[in-house]
This record gives structure tokens, sequence and C-alpha cells, in this order.
């Protein structure tokens, strides 16, 4: 990915913090109003059903939401700072010149989501559901996608760097031309054929423990005497 193409979160120096962010979200639901130049700081939600909302150009930091439903929401020009979205749903939302900085999201679901120019930094995404979502201009940094799920994923443009997709599941996604070369992607599950990591860049030591799924022995050359 040429890096000079990824567009970075634009957001006001100047934001409105919210007081009272429950009645602040509720009204923008009920009222279909865009959340445009908001700071949400420290808000802790449970189980709040937000589909539908859409944020522009606002920061969420120390943010806790937790078992929520953020279905179909739109976010724009968004910055996630500290924040842990544990077992909450975005399926089927947009996300477009995001930015998740050390954000936790353990066995969140973003089924379906949409993604365009969004960079995980520091992050903790273990056990999350990307399933049938499209990614394109991704950058991942130092961030854990254990056992998370990229099954039926369109993905284009992307660049890993110290990632771990260890045991990640890959099936019937194409990772043409993806560079995982400094990533780990040990016991990544993807169909019988391995048909999915058709053109992938991977690093020597990578290649061999794919070799062996694959069943090829190899062996080293000692050399003749």
């Amino acid at each position: 990915m040429n890096k000079k193409n990824f567009k970075k979160p634009r957001i006001p120096e100047k934001l409105n913090r919210v007081s009272e962010p429950m009645a602040l979200l509720e009204e923008a639901q009920k009222e279909e109003t865009d959340l445009v130049n908001k700071q949400f700081e420290g808000i802790f939600l449970t189980k709040f059903d937000g589909k539908d909302i859409r944020f522009r150009q606002s920061v969420f930091i120390n943010c806790k939401l937790m078992g929520c439903y953020f279905d179909r929401t739109w976010f724009t020009d968004v910055k996630f700072i500290n924040c842990n979205f544990y077992n909450t749903s975005f399926s089927d939302a947009v996300f477009k010149q995001c930015a998740f900085e050390n954000c936790k999201g353990e066995k969140a679901d973003f089924y379906g989501c949409t993604m365009q120019h969004v960079s995980f930094t520091d992050g903790c995404f273990v056990g999350a559901g990307f399933d049938a979502s499209r990614m394109s201009y991704i950058m991942g940094k130092q961030t854990d996608f254990t056992e998370a799920g990229f099954s039926q994923c369109k993905f284009a443009n992307t660049d890993w760097m110290q990632v771990c997709f260890q045991k990640a599941e890959f099936f019937k996604t194409s990772l043409q031309g993806m560079n995982v070369t400094h990533c780990n992607i040990d016991g990544i599950v993807v169909s019988d054929s391995m048909s999915e990591l058709k053109g992938m860049k991977v690093n020597f030591f990578q290649a061999v423990d794919l070799a062996k799924r694959l069943g090829i022995e190899i062996e080293e050359d000692h050399g003749t005497e």
C-alpha cells in the first residue's frame, strides 16, 4: 500500500465535550441527526442500543462500550483512544477515516462492516469477528487479532506491521498481495486447498511452515562430502 494515499481522520482542534452522553445519543437516534465535533470521554455504556447513529469528526477517549449494539452506525473522521468495545456489535457499520489507538475489542462483532482508511495501533481484538467485511486502506501496527474472524472478507491496500493473526480465520478470503512478513500467522485457518494464500507475501520461515501444512517435506542441505 502506498502510505501517501492513506487518509487520517480530519478532526478539528476544538471539540464539544459531551456531559450527558446517554441523552445525546438517544436524541440523535430518535431525530436521525448526525453527531459532529463531539468529544466523548470516560463514558461507560452497557447493552445500549445505538443503532443507525452517525458520528462525524469526533473523538472517543477512555470509553467503555460493553455489550452494546451499534449496528449500521456510521463513523466518519473519528478517533477511538484507550477504548474498550468488549462484546459490542458493529454489524454492517461504516468506518471511514478512523483510528483505533490502544483499544480493546475482544469478541466485538464487526460482521459485514465497511472500513476505508482505518488504522489499528497497539490494540487487542482477540476473538473479534470481521467476517464478510469490506476493508480497504487498512493499517495495523502492534495489534493482536488472535483467533479473530476474517472469513469471506474483501481486502485491498493493507499495511501490517507486528500484527498477530495467530489462529485467525481467513476462510474464503483472498490474501492476494497482502504482506505479512512482519506478522505472526501461526495456525491461521484457511480452506484445505489453502487457495486463500495465493499471492500473499511471507518471509522464509513462514513459507517453510506453510509448506509443511501442505505436506511438503523439507530437507536441510548439508552439502556434499
